[in-house]
């Protein structure tokens, strides 16, 4: 185990040296970490194991959550998404809750030992997306603008959304279990959520605020206000999870704040966060690498069946039911559908379950959670790059493509196939 820091600082340079490269294969970066995870984890060569204690690896997780959680937040709602809205409405507003639906009742019928609020849990864990697993399905500018922007948007959205509805079923299954009153559950329930809404749009607020005034007058140096960026995203939680509240609500509140306020775009002062959040990102698939090893070696065909229907059948009915009038063509609902990866938001609350809780079923749920993210990174990332174009070249061969609902009426600007080798943002 002494060379574990050495095998982690050479994945991570090895990877940066064929990153671009990459970026235009079926090969993700999600992929490439959990597979190193696994390889020198304790079931394969034993090589790298996680730290004693969950210390080191809940202050990775956690930072990781709230610099992505903060800056999509701020992002989103600092750029010009609602010019697109009405498909990430329908996604967040209709698809969103009947995926936690499917996915409730699916865990009563498949997962026998959970109790009702723990299905409940597994549900509300595994519907938060994460467009980080298949980049190029939100990046290829060969896909409509307007899909593009609906899968980003929801993704950056759907984290703040789920976590309030987790802490709920959470503290439900925990006053169930501990034959609590209703009183204790109000009791806990409403400083977490209320005290992680005040905190985060305070600090948004403010920290926005100051950032723009020093820019404005020249005060700072601009990798500093990068940095300012980052260290609103830790005072947001920092401060509400102290006094009671759930830091990640705070962050995610934080952000939306913040992107109120500063309503222009400032591509420069995301830069370091977003770099920031890629490699925390990368880092932390690796760590789910390890813990995947024994997850895989434990499961069962239950567990197996649940992973891959909530992959494949609920987010994917869920999505065309919400899309229902919305005079999208079927290829354009089930593209939406299938690229809903499940990744770091289930990963932090699943920790958040085994960590701090004490529930009958919690191995249950974190065996599932896990094992539906390892399938997720690698279905999702497989299949983003041949998905995106495929998508991309059936929208460029549509006979009425500029009546289309998925184009706005409007045809985009095709990128010519030979440019395709030179974008190697996506």
């Amino acid at each position: 185990m002494e060379f574990a820091g050495a095998i982690v600082a050479a994945s991570l340079v090895a990877f940066a040296l064929v990153s671009r490269r990459l970026a235009r294969t079926p090969l993700t970066g999600p992929m490439v970490f959990m597979a190193v995870g696994l390889l020198f984890g304790p079931e394969v060569l034993d090589l790298v194991a996680i730290p004693d204690g969950t210390e080191v690896v809940s202050l990775l997780l956690e930072a990781t959550l709230v610099v992505v959680l903060f800056t999509d937040a701020g992002a989103i709602t600092s750029s010009r998404w609602r010019e697109a809205a009405a498909i990430p409405g329908r996604l967040l507003g209709l698809g969103l809750p009947l995926a936690l639906a499917f996915g409730w009742m699916l865990a009563l019928l498949l997962l026998g030992e959970l109790a009702v609020w723990e299905a409940a849990v597994l549900a509300t864990m595994l519907i938060p997306t994460d467009a980080a697993l298949g980049k190029a399905v939100v990046s290829n500018p060969r896909v409509p603008e307007r899909i593009r922007q609906g899968l980003n948007v929801e993704s950056g959205l759907n984290d703040g959304i789920a976590l309030p509805v987790f802490v709920v079923f959470l503290e439900a299954a925990r006053t169930a279990e501990a034959s609590l009153t209703p009183g204790d559950f109000v009791e806990e329930l409403v400083p977490e959520i209320g005290v992680a809404v005040v905190v985060g749009a305070a600090v948004g607020w403010v920290g926005a605020v100051a950032v723009q005034r020093a820019s404005r007058a020249e005060w700072a140096a601009g990798y500093w206000l990068q940095i300012a960026f980052v260290a609103i995203a830790v005072l947001a939680f920092a401060l509400a999870d102290p006094l009671g509240g759930s830091g990640f609500i705070a962050a995610w509140v934080a952000g939306l704040a913040f992107g109120r306020v500063r309503r222009r775009s400032e591509d420069d002062l995301h830069q370091f966060a977003e770099e920031t959040g890629d490699a925390l990102t990368m880092l932390s698939f690796l760590v789910f690498g390890l813990a995947l090893g024994p997850v895989l070696a434990d499961v069962t065909w239950e567990m197996a069946v649940y992973a891959a229907l909530s992959l494949v059948l609920v987010r994917v009915v869920a999505v065309a039911l919400s899309l229902l009038g919305s005079g999208l063509e079927p290829v354009s609902v089930l593209y939406l559908g299938w690229f809903g990866p499940r990744g770091l938001a289930t990963l932090i609350l699943t920790l958040v379950v085994v960590d701090t809780t004490e529930l009958a079923g919690g191995s249950t749920i974190a065996g599932v959670a896990l094992l539906t993210v390892g399938l997720s990174v690698l279905a999702h990332g497989a299949t983003s790059w041949w998905g995106s174009n495929a998508y991309a070249d059936w929208v460029e061969a549509h006979p009425e493509r500029e009546d289309l609902a998925e184009t706005g009426g409007a045809p985009d600007v095709r990128i010519p196939r030979r440019a395709r080798s030179a974008r190697h943002h996506w």
